[in-house]
């Protein structure tokens, strides 16, 4: 008995919840859900999961690296820990038209997003460039300074073994 009032209980909390948090459709479009699919496709509140092809971006800036708070809570920068500045537009002329509409929904609305994640910064790939041939460069000082020196003292033992051969004192 318990277990079927507890599995109840749970269906109507669920139910209830759902429908407490429906979200109305971007822009103030209150006519048939099914028209406004057709303008975003599957419809959410996030960018990242809006059908990709409703909207297009271009980059405007260069590849940066992300603050510490940014990496810890926004989506862009946590696969890399770099953004880079891109400007979108709605792909649908009809989206378009009414992106600067403010309506009582305007929590609803979608925002494009303004940053996207990027793989590499220059200038940080950069200072790594110039810190790999700096230690392949010291490496290969040390190797010739190591060679040269080895090369001598094997010079110096043959000639002292030779010199006692021969009966010279060096």
């Amino acid at each position: 008995i318990h277990f079927l009032i507890f599995r109840l209980f749970s269906f109507l909390t669920f139910t209830l919840a759902d429908i407490q948090y429906r979200r109305t459709p971007p822009f103030g479009i209150t006519t048939n859900a099914n028209k406004s699919s057709q303008h975003l496709g599957d419809y959410t509140h996030s960018h990242e999961t809006v059908d990709k092809s409703t909207y297009s971006c271009h980059s405007i800036g260069e590849c940066e690296q992300c603050t510490p708070l940014e990496k810890k809570t926004q989506p862009y920068c946590v696969e890399f820990g770099n953004k880079e500045a891109v400007r979108c537009e709605w792909d649908d002329p009809e989206l378009a038209d009414r992106r600067n509409q403010t309506t009582i929904y305007e929590d609803d609305s979608i925002a494009l997003p303004s940053f996207r994640a990027c793989p590499r910064v220059k200038s940080v790939e950069r200072v790594r460039l110039i810190k790999f041939e700096g230690f392949n460069l010291s490496v290969a000082v040390i190797s010739v300074i190591v060679f040269i020196w080895r090369q001598r003292k094997i010079a110096r033992e043959q000639y002292q073994r030779l010199a006692q051969r021969i009966g010279v004192t060096v």
